[in-house]
Order: C-alpha cells, then sequence, then structure tokens
C-alpha cells in the first residue's frame, strides 16, 4: 500500500522519476474531501467539472463527510478548516484553471491519489493498481515488499505552472491549522491540509 510519501519516494523511484529527476515536495494525503469555490460557486465535496480518469477503488469508509454546515456554507472565512471532512479547497475563476483541474483527479482518486512537485514537473500521480487500464499500458511494478505496484500519472504540468508554493496556519484557534497553499501561474489557488 502506498500510504505515506516515503512510500511514494520508494515506488517512483523505479520507474516513474525520470533521469535526473528529483522530488521537491510531497504533498500530504490527508483524510478527507476536497471543496471549491468556482466561478463563485462552492461545492461541498468538489465535484469534478472537467473529464477525469476512473479510480476502481472506492471512497475508504474512515473518510468523514464534510458537516451539514460547510456543505450549506454556513461558516465564515476559513472556518471549514475546522471541518475535518474537508482536506482542502480549490478557487479559481472558472473550470479550466490549474487548481481546478487537480482538485479534479484528486477527487477522482478517491483518497488514493497523491500530488507531488519534481524540479521537473507538478503531477497528479496514483498507484497502478487502481487504475483500470489495458496491461500493456501498465508500467512494471516496483520490486518492493509491500509496495508492489508502479504509479500513473493522472495529471502534470511544468514547474512554471506554479507561482509559489507556502506552508500557512489557517482557522480560528491561536495555533492554526497547517495547510499549504499552492498559486498557480493562471490565478487559482488550491489549499491542502498538512
Amino acid at each position: 500500500m502506498v500510504a505515506r510519501p516515503a512510500d511514494v519516494v520508494k515506488v517512483a523511484e523505479h520507474g516513474w522519476l525520470q533521469r535526473g529527476e528529483s522530488f521537491h515536495r510531497i504533498f500530504e494525503r490527508r483524510p478527507g474531501y476536497l471543496a471549491s469555490t468556482v466561478a463563485g460557486r462552492t461545492s461541498v465535496p468538489h465535484t469534478p467539472v472537467n473529464p477525469v480518469p476512473k479510480c476502481t477503488q472506492e471512497v475508504s469508509e474512515t473518510y468523514l463527510k464534510p458537516s451539514e454546515l460547510t456543505a450549506r456554507g454556513d461558516h465564515l472565512g476559513d472556518e471549514w478548516v475546522h471541518d475535518s471532512g474537508i482536506r482542502g479547497w480549490a478557487s479559481a475563476a472558472d473550470g479550466g484553471r490549474l487548481a481546478v483541474q487537480v482538485a479534479d483527479v484528486l477527487a477522482a482518486g478517491n483518497g488514493y491519489a497523491w500530488l507531488v512537485a519534481t524540479d521537473q514537473r507538478i503531477a497528479v500521480v496514483i498507484p497502478a493498481r487502481f487504475v483500470d487500464l489495458p496491461p500493456h499500458q501498465i508500467p512494471p511494478p516496483a520490486p518492493l515488499p509491500g509496495l508492489n505496484t508502479s504509479l500513473i500519472t493522472w495529471w502534470q504540468q511544468p514547474p512554471n505552472a506554479v507561482a509559489g508554493i507556502r506552508d500557512v496556519l489557517l482557522g480560528r484557534t491561536i495555533a492554526g491549522d497547517p495547510f499549504v497553499s499552492i498559486d498557480f501561474a493562471d490565478g487559482s489557488n488550491l489549499l491542502l491540509r498538512q
């Protein structure tokens, strides 16, 4: 099971990383759903607006659903971060923006997809065993005990698609909740719980 960032690194080293490519960051894959505000319309949870691939594994039963309060939009500002059923929020002027594309494929991944950034690309990857592809399209699995799978790229862009990545504390508590804010060059933004 590719369940930790260290697992992603190990599997990626067996065929996914290109020669000379190295990881910049692997974004935590926290349980919960993504939400979005696209062209002024909020969706909790986020529903893909672009065509997406299909994950053969259902969403884990351990995922908490977003609260009714958050789903109705009855929260102020970033109060949604205290809803443990929400793992992140995409904001964009329209559905074609990069943050929405990422949210679409992460949502389609049913909690099994990872967002990663390398020195050569930003990508969403998923273990091959969760993808329904013809056998000739699936790379050979990494020969690793307990991680007998390969990674499939569901979405990728060059590194200049990202204007900035920063760690932020959000919420209405003194300590704040840790998130990463990914600002895309097209003006869209994705917040992910860390």
